[in-house]
């Protein structure tokens, strides 16, 4: 599916004056008041994604941390390394994630969102397998 929306929107910039819905939410209103009329102008700033970005991880961060840590405690040798590249591919993503929000980088930021996501339920099933292994 995330081919076809690739593929469907390749190559078409935004219209002039138009957002991506996300993007809408995260505008100032900036009030003119001129002596006849008032006159609403949209200003669209980085600092606010820059605090989306910030409240973002603040909101994601510790769920996969917790959840590496118990992979990472509740697993053998063999899968702590795996639990440590786990980490630092996170860590990359998230980085990368930011970047590409902050700069409205609009294709590649879902593509990285996707391989976010893909990480966090890649930890998650081998959680799920670890302690399935576990002897009771």
């Amino acid at each position: 599916m995330l081919g076809v929306a690739m593929h469907a929107g390749r190559g078409k910039p935004f219209p002039p004056g138009s957002r991506p819905p996300e993007d809408s939410k995260l505008t100032r209103v900036k009030i003119q008041k001129t002596p006849t009329t008032t006159t609403n102008e949209i200003e669209f700033t980085r600092d606010v994604r820059v605090n989306r970005v910030i409240h973002n991880d603040t909101e994601n961060d510790p769920y996969f941390f917790i959840l590496l840590l118990s992979t990472a405690i509740f697993s053998d040798r063999s899968n702590c390394t795996r639990t440590i590249v786990y980490g630092l591919l996170y860590l990359i993503i998230r980085i990368l994630y930011a970047i590409a929000y902050i700069m409205a980088f609009q294709p590649w930021r879902s593509i990285i969102y996707a391989f976010g996501l893909a990480l966090t339920l890649a930890c998650s099933l081998d959680f799920v397998i670890t302690m399935s292994m576990q002897p009771n």
